[in-house]
């Protein structure tokens, strides 16, 4: 795979001049850290026989840090059998420090040891082409060392914020030839975070979620009021103001679980009305950011979610559950979707 050959510009619009219906909705589900084996373990036993509605596999992308693998060998054989299963195993850097003050050198020593780390697992490096910041915490030096580590895409920036954007208008997938509208958004010119250009490299942004309305609460089995309750967990615990108008908040799990304190059902109803807008509108991918070790044996309601969302979301002809580098395969040469 080669970085110079991509290049596409930020756009709700899907690629290849195909019609929306003629476009799969792809959904990525992207779990962080991986410290543990036995909740990777679930996810990857209950994926084992799963198929997409064209009868392809659903597989999933691990990105791990590489100081948990050098501490298991019980974990580089789980992560090992995942990647052979079909499931993308990559770089989450190796210590999972806050590194939004890394300089490049730093960026690439911690990409650098990761990859060692995976490679111990018999993972090979020709596999290892994504990459996502810890805390989704990144500077413009992140990019400069993903492209220097041959990386093909990242997944770190988040888009959707913008406030034209509904979800259902969210933005395709792009590369950083011009940096990234998200990442603009949110910073100021000559700031460190700010993304520059980045030719060639591929960006699969993690758009926000979007909480249900009360009109459609019953729709999606909760109680009206969520945005409130968000909002309330969040002044109470966590000492931060969240705009509830908006009903956009981080698309990982933990902000929404832990950050805002929801329990399965309604984390679950959060992830459907996400999907319901995308299918309703441009279907742009939805990356949905997760860490398996929130997805623990004693927390049932969570894993169930998780099980029903991926159900929920197989009844519906056009998804495909793929993996990010499966994706950009697809971007690469966009095929519609059989009549």
């Amino acid at each position: 795979m080669t970085l110079v050959a991509d290049q596409r510009n930020p756009s709700a619009q899907p690629p290849g001049g195909l019609s929306l219906s003629e476009v799969p909705m792809f959904v990525m589900v992207g779990f962080d850290d991986n410290p543990e084996v036995e909740p990777m373990q679930w996810i990857t036993d209950f994926a084992l026989h799963l198929r997409n509605p064209d009868g392809s596999p659903v597989r999933f992308a691990f990105y791990s840090n590489g100081k948990y693998l050098d501490e298991s060998p019980e974990l580089r054989d789980v992560h090992y059998q995942a990647w052979l299963a079909g499931h993308e195993v990559t770089n989450h850097t190796h210590n999972h420090f806050h590194g939004g003050e890394f300089t490049t050198e730093e960026w690439v020593k911690e990409m650098d040891q990761c990859r060692a780390s995976i490679l111990a697992c018999g993972i090979l490096n020709e596999a290892q082409k994504g990459f996502r910041t810890p805390f989704l915490e990144y500077n413009d030096h992140t990019f400069t060392a993903a492209r220097e580590m041959g990386m093909l895409y990242d997944s770190s920036i988040e888009e959707g914020y913008q406030s034209d954007q509904d979800g259902t208008n969210f933005l395709w997938p792009y590369t950083l030839d011009e940096g990234s509208p998200g990442n603009r958004a949110t910073t100021e010119e000559g700031e460190i975070n700010r993304v520059l250009n980045h030719p060639g490299l591929w960006e699969i942004p993690i758009h926000v979620f979007m909480v249900p309305p009360d009109d459609q609460a019953s729709t999606y089995g909760i109680e009206p009021g969520l945005a409130d309750r968000m909002a309330n967990y969040i002044e109470t615990n966590g000492g931060w103001e969240w705009p509830k108008e908006s009903r956009k908040i981080s698309g990982l799990d933990w902000n929404v679980m832990e950050a805002a304190g929801r329990e399965g059902p309604e984390f679950l109803a959060i992830l459907k009305h996400t999907l319901d807008l995308r299918l309703a509108g441009n279907r742009a991918p939805l990356m949905v950011g997760a860490h398996t070790a929130m997805f623990s044996l004693d927390k049932p309601d969570r894993r169930e979610a998780m099980e029903a969302f991926i159900a929920y979301a197989l009844e519906h002809p056009e998804v495909r559950i793929v993996t990010p580098l499966q994706l950009i395969k697809w971007l690469r040469d966009p095929v519609a979707l059989a009549p």
